[in-house]
């Protein structure tokens, strides 16, 4: 019953409007930010601060960066997927982890352990803007494996974007959360279709963002908000109706997970959603 009604609350257009009339999302909001002052983003790792203090002139080129809890092996090949295709190119691969507990190092590859577990999600991403050295920057978390990245036409999409977002299919083929409509008109939160033109509502899920650095260094994630608790969704909130922003079609991606593994795509008001947005 509690989980049902969670659900409606979340995934129900009324319910969330009712919610943002009566302060619901600000109240939260302001309580969530009280907390994580206080209590997060604490003792950050000494020579991060010291980095953050040298002033950086971005750039021609990538800035790759991974952003996880803890650095595990399996990062290994996907870190190898990047260098084969930034071959050519000037890039840097960076890795911005809370932890690595088994001490791996990897070549060419600038690990950064804030040896912590209280530091925002919003502070990491914030973070890993402000250390990269390049002009574009592809932020990513660490259970995505490449099926297509064609560089050379990303290149020029993101030449006339501020944000690229790509495709991303479950391991059973599934689709899942990549461009996607936050407060669409009387349905909600739901997919938004590839080939829509009105984009007034559209919401930025954090978990694969290409960016332009000139663009996200001005308009930054809020450093008190923490996954799960909308550091994504404030930020789109914010930036989505001044960023030039395009879906491509010259990425895909592979979420290493199956579709009945994530609770959002079996979500019944979710599914409930998707389905009156079809039938538009």
């Amino acid at each position: 019953m509690k989980k049902k009604f969670i659900s409606f609350l979340t995934y129900n257009y009324f319910a969330q409007k009712f919610l943002y009339y009566i302060f619901f999302f600000n109240l939260r909001e302001y309580l969530i930010k009280f907390y994580n002052y206080f209590f997060k983003n604490l003792n950050v790792n000494p020579y991060f601060t010291n980095e953050l203090k040298i002033k950086k002139k971005y750039k021609n080129g990538w800035s790759i960066i991974f952003l996880t809890y803890d650095v595990k092996k399996n990062l290994t090949k996907k870190i190898s997927k990047y260098k084969k295709i930034f071959k050519k190119k000037n890039y840097e691969i960076i890795i911005i982890t809370n932890f690595n507990k088994s001490k791996i190092s990897l070549n060419k590859v600038k690990i950064i352990n804030l040896n912590s577990d209280k530091i925002t999600l919003g502070k990491k991403r914030n973070l890993a803007v402000k250390v990269s050295n390049y002009k574009n920057l592809i932020m990513t978390l660490d259970y995505f494996k490449l099926k297509k990245f064609n560089i050379r036409k990303i290149e020029k999409e993101i030449s006339k974007n501020d944000l690229l977002m790509p495709k991303i299919k479950t391991l059973d083929n599934k689709r899942y959360l990549d461009w996607m409509y936050l407060d669409y008109p009387k349905i909600g939160k739901s997919f938004c279709p590839y080939n829509i033109k009105d984009r007034r509502y559209m919401y930025f899920h954090g978990s694969y963002l290409i960016l332009k650095k000139k663009f996200i260094e001005k308009n930054l994630f809020s450093n008190y908000l923490d996954h799960k608790q909308g550091e994504d969704v404030k930020w789109s909130i914010k930036v989505r109706k001044k960023i030039r922003f395009n879906l491509t079609n010259n990425l895909n991606l592979i979420l290493e997970r199956f579709s009945y593994q994530s609770e959002v795509l079996n979500d019944k008001n979710f599914i409930k959603n998707n389905k009156s947005q079809k039938k538009l």
